[in-house]
């Protein structure tokens, strides 16, 4: 040997003063490889905690759900003691195209009043009935009210809202809604009229409320709470509820603070069987909603709208015939369309619709005629 020494590693060979680099580096390899070692390690480790986290958020989950009372549904089918029944009324009151009729259809579940982009498409008053455990709550949905400068009804109003006045102290609650969306853009005047009017009458044995509607289509929410400061010290309701009837934000809160206020007292209504009145009530609001979507022109609301024969066939299905009553030949050919092709499109459509929340076969019959 010529004094030379020489390390072989990994195919590096070093010679002579070089020893102590080659030590550095062979550490350096050694220090990696226990490093990745303790890396995989950790990331089993960390993996298995994960899991582990998962098994304790499941088996909590699933005790509690065995410790929970039973579903609120579950049980809705069970009688209910009469002694033991609480019952409330609700009168839904507001401009037109407030949005009470999408607010009772949301809260009872069922489409009893006709929802359309045209105003006072509500004619007569609606029942709709939701009835939660021991609890029924019955809705009465009345006629866009139309009021002029003065604070009174147009006169060519009058006739078809009359029971929206004379009928407003009859319920336990009387909710004012209105579109809050439209009052930041275009402010209705209608509406501070209305809760003025309220304030002049007032009830003590009634429970009066404001709901701010439409609150989805407000972007910035703090404009919310200028309208509701703004009604804050308005004599004529005592909660402001901001709600969409139509998408159901804050109406969960609503149905509850509703519930609250139910006094012991027999239920109304069956909260199984939907009633036949009410049915034909349905019948005749789902076609007037598609009326009102497929005639874009000036269709007077004075069109008188039958329901002219109900009957249960022996197979189960409903025979419905309805009549449009108009005043003049020209409004006829405008429901009744090219060939009839304007009336037949909403008996088909509606049709389809009462299929579906009747859970039964139905035979519509529609028909338009000129008053005699």
């Amino acid at each position: 040997m010529d004094g030379r020494i020489v390390v072989v590693s990994s195919g590096l060979i070093e010679k002579d003063g070089n020893i102590r680099m080659t030590r550095i580096w062979l550490r350096q390899r050694v220090e990696r490889i226990f490093s990745n070692g303790d890396l995989r390690h950790s990331k089993v480790k960390e993996e298995e905690e994960e899991e582990e986290s998962r098994r304790r958020i499941l088996a909590k989950a699933l005790l509690e759900a065995a410790l929970e009372g039973p579903d609120e549904d579950a049980d809705q089918d069970q009688e209910v003691k009469e002694e033991d029944q609480k019952s409330l009324s609700v009168g839904i009151i507001g401009a037109p195209n407030a949005g009470k009729s999408a607010l009772t259809n949301f809260m009872v579940g069922t489409k009893v009043a006709a929802v359309s982009r045209k105003t006072n498409t509500t004619t007569h008053e609606v029942l709709g009935v939701m009835t939660k455990r021991d609890t029924q709550i019955c809705f009465f949905d009345t006629p866009g009210l139309m009021l002029n400068r003065s604070g009174y009804l147009h006169k060519d109003m009058k006739a078809r809202v009359e029971s929206a006045w004379s009928s407003v102290n009859l319920y336990d609650v009387l909710m004012v809604i209105f579109d809050v969306h439209r009052h930041l853009t275009k402010p209705d005047s209608r509406v501070l009229r209305l809760i003025k009017r309220m304030g002049e009458e007032p009830n003590p044995k009634q429970i009066r409320i404001l709901c701010m509607n439409k609150v989805d289509l407000i972007e910035k929410k703090k404009e919310l709470l200028k309208v509701a400061e703004q009604f804050k010290d308005l004599p004529g309701y005592g909660r402001i509820f901001m709600i969409s009837g139509l998408k159901g934000t804050g109406v969960e809160d609503l149905t509850k603070y509703l519930m609250e206020q139910a006094v012991q007292r027999p239920w109304d209504e069956d909260p199984i069987t939907m009633s036949e009145e009410v049915m034909k009530n349905i019948s005749l609001e789902v076609v007037r909603e598609r009326l009102l979507d497929h005639v874009h022109q000036e269709i007077p609301y004075g069109i008188d709208h039958r329901l002219v024969d109900w009957k249960e066939l022996r197979d189960g299905s409903l025979r419905i015939e309805q009549h449009f009553i108009t005043s003049k030949m020209s409004q006829r050919k405008i429901l009744v369309g090219k060939n009839g092709s304007k009336i037949g499109r909403i008996g088909i459509e509606a049709n389809e619709e009462l299929r579906s929340i009747f859970k039964r076969e139905v035979h519509l019959i529609l028909q338009v005629r000129v008053k005699t």
